[in-house]
């Protein structure tokens, strides 16, 4: 069984989180939609298309407004102290008040990722979970909770049998 600390992730953070998540997957549209906006608003100077090369422009500046009201829902959750238990094959977030609690079953889960200050937890149809650092005791619990979630194999498991060359 994994077990961490009880966290809380403030609103600030969990906005940061995801815009930050958000640009790490979708990264290439980040690039291609500016410089297509600067090709259509400098070779075709109708003034429709310029408009629409304005808003390819400006569209990575609203990532942060995004963040915000995707994680809207997320934050009411995100708000309140919680815990997260591997027990089985399911991981448990455990919240107080005890009615906000919720599981996801670790077929569920895509990868386990680390990042910086925080550790993800990516699910099926893009949905992220967020462990601080600070919950966990130490780097090999992270590690044992990837083994848990079948991200990263057991190393028994990967030994290669001995062949036998007689």
């Amino acid at each position: 069984m994994i077990e961490t600390k009880q966290y809380r992730i403030s609103r600030s953070q969990l906005a940061y989180w995801t815009a930050f998540e958000y640009i790490r997957r979708f990264w290439p549209a980040f690039i291609s939609f500016p410089i297509s906006g600067l090709i259509l608003y400098f070779f075709l100077p109708v003034a429709q298309v310029q408009a629409l090369a304005v808003l390819m422009m400006l569209w990575p500046f609203s990532i942060p407004a995004r963040a915000i009201l995707i994680t809207g829902k997320a934050a009411k959750r995100a708000l309140k102290p919680k815990k997260l238990i591997c027990e089985g094959s399911h991981i448990y977030f455990l919240v107080e008040p005890h009615d906000l609690n919720y599981r996801f079953h670790i077929d569920s889960v895509r990868d386990v990722k680390a990042r910086v200050e925080y550790v993800v937890i990516e699910l099926w149809r893009q949905r992220l979970e967020y462990v601080p650092y600070s919950a966990f005791e130490s780097p090999e619990d992270i590690q044992a909770f990837r083994r848990f979630c079948g991200v990263i194999p057991n190393p028994e498991s990967t030994q290669l049998p001995e062949s036998d060359e007689s």
